[in-house]
């Protein structure tokens, strides 16, 4: 009988020494966030205006951590080219069809959708003429973040106000 109980105690010992272990892993993830929000809310550096299309996309995920903190969903990033090629009004011809598209199905209520790119005023025409092919009402409850000219804000926001989307314009 004193082999079980010296058994049991062991196994609950092990079991308390585990808990414990878990309750300081979790006392130090909980104080992360609170140091990780500091470095969140700090200035993205803009990368080159010929930067490539991953370095962008890199920034407007960062412009979504500090301007879109507040939105629990992965962002939908759309990066809008400048070149002034077919190549570049195809891309934007098929990420505007993406968005119209993907509006009642994948953008749903408390979605983030990021938009920007190297020349604020490409991602001005961009966003008024999504404004005008989105259905409206068809973005209800999803937070539309625009990384352009602070400027353009009220501009952009009467264009995606009929769309039902939650405008947000910052600048680059």
């Amino acid at each position: 009988m004193n082999k079980w109980t010296a058994s049991a105690c062991a196994i609950v010992a092990t079991l308390a020494l585990a808990a414990c272990g878990g309750s300081k892993d979790q006392a130090e993830s909980a104080a992360a966030p609170a140091s990780g929000t500091a470095a969140k809310k700090a200035t993205v550096a803009r990368p080159a205006a010929n930067a490539d299309d991953n370095s962008w996309g890199l920034y407007l995920a960062d412009q979504g951590k500090v301007h879109a903190d507040d939105i629990g969903m992965k962002p939908f990033i759309y990066v809008i080219p400048v070149a002034d090629s077919q190549m570049g009004d195809d891309r934007r011809k098929n990420e505007t069809e993406s968005i119209v598209n993907g509006a009642g199905s994948v953008l749903i209520p408390g979605a983030l959708l990021i938009i920007g790119g190297p020349d604020a005023n490409v991602t001005r025409s961009f966003v008024e003429g999504l404004g005008q092919k989105v259905k409206p009402d068809s973005l209800k409850g999803v937070t539309v973040l625009v990384v352009s000219d602070a400027a353009q804000k009220d501009g952009l926001s009467k264009v995606l106000a009929p769309t039902g989307a939650r405008a947000r314009v910052v600048s680059m």
